[in-house]
């Protein structure tokens, strides 16, 4: 399999609820809303210190990952001046 290169990538039909920059941000906020949670989580007692640095690692790695995606994707769209997606239409429009 050949590597992707940027003017494949940008070539192509974005999918929505998948890898639109909408959806990147969309996750991203769910991430951050969820680690705030565990941290609530421990101010309150409700949640051992020990179990929730676990979770909040990982959601740390998730917001990371997500964050670098979505530099990507606006790098992408900003240098090559191309962003298509596929129009989806609602369910109950």
């Amino acid at each position: 399999m050949k590597p992707t290169t940027i003017p494949e990538v940008a070539a192509r039909k974005r999918i929505p609820n998948f890898d639109t920059i909408s959806t990147v941000i969309d996750r991203l906020s769910v991430e951050v809303v969820k680690k705030s949670h565990f941290e609530f989580l421990v101010e309150t007692g409700a949640l051992a210190p020990a179990e929730a640095n676990k979770k909040i690692e990982l959601q740390d790695a998730m917001i990371a990952g997500l964050r670098s995606e979505l530099r990507d994707l606006l790098v992408e769209a900003f240098t090559s001046g191309k962003y298509d997606f596929i129009e989806e239409t609602r369910t109950f429009s």
